[in-house]
């Protein structure tokens, strides 16, 4: 019983990677004419990554080879899949191969995070998971052609490369960038992860998957706020 309590949160971990690897399979055989399914994949191994840690906790079974576990599913769900993702709308040729460089940082930022001890309450650098679920929602926005910004995206892929190198430096960089960890329900110490959680959720409400870009711009100018009115200091 012992054994199976411990690999509870396992299974979990394992089931990011699956729904990872069934996603890639989706954007491989997606032929353009279909309703691209892979943002939901993705949503539902962003849960089981949210709840592998969580329950691991509350089982009071975390353990070093659940990180480790969790950092492989990671990188295969939020780290290799998106780099296939900006390879169906720009081919990996030439310029197309500076996509290469989001599973390369993926890696650095999954490994940095594992050996560090200062991104309790904050991350440094956008999170892999973050990056991921933006990445997600990229085929099915494009496909519905409903934004100004999947219009672009469509008639303009190699916007997708820029989309990709941007990401890929903020997963390496010192930017510090909101985790929603929260610091009791204080509204003075949480005010940017509360406004972050409301806005999102209406932009959802009255945009739905077009949002994403929007959400995306609102979670780097909060966390760009937070490292100019906070010390780094305060922040780990």
């Amino acid at each position: 019983m012992n054994w199976i309590k411990r690999n509870i949160p396992n299974l979990f971990t394992l089931s990011n990677l699956t729904l990872g690897v069934l996603a890639i399979q989706q954007v491989i055989l997606s032929n353009g004419g279909d309703e691209p399914k892979v943002h939901y994949y993705v949503f539902l191994a962003a849960f089981f990554d949210l709840l592998d840690g969580a329950v691991a906790r509350a089982l009071k079974v975390s353990s070093r080879l659940g990180v480790q576990l969790d950092s492989l599913a990671d990188l295969i769900t939020f780290g290799v899949l998106p780099t296939f993702i900006y390879a169906s709308i720009f081919e990996m040729e030439g310029w197309g191969l500076l996509i290469l460089l989001v599973p390369v940082c993926s890696a650095i930022r999954l490994a940095v995070f594992n050996i560090s001890e200062d991104q309790k309450t904050s991350f440094k650098g956008i999170s892999t998971t973050a990056h991921g679920l933006f990445a997600s929602t990229l085929p099915i926005i494009i496909w519905t052609g409903d934004s100004y910004f999947g219009q672009s995206l469509a008639q303009m892929p190699y916007i997708a490369i820029i989309i990709a190198v941007f990401f890929s430096y903020l997963m390496v960089s010192p930017l510090r960038m909101i985790s929603l960890k929260f610091e009791g329900l204080s509204l003075a110490k949480n005010w940017e992860k509360y406004a972050l959680l409301i806005v999102s959720l209406l932009l959802v409400v009255f945009m739905g998957y077009d949002s994403a870009p929007w959400i995306m711009m609102l979670y780097l100018l909060l966390s760009i706020i937070i490292n100019f009115r906070q010390p780094q200091n305060t922040m780990e």
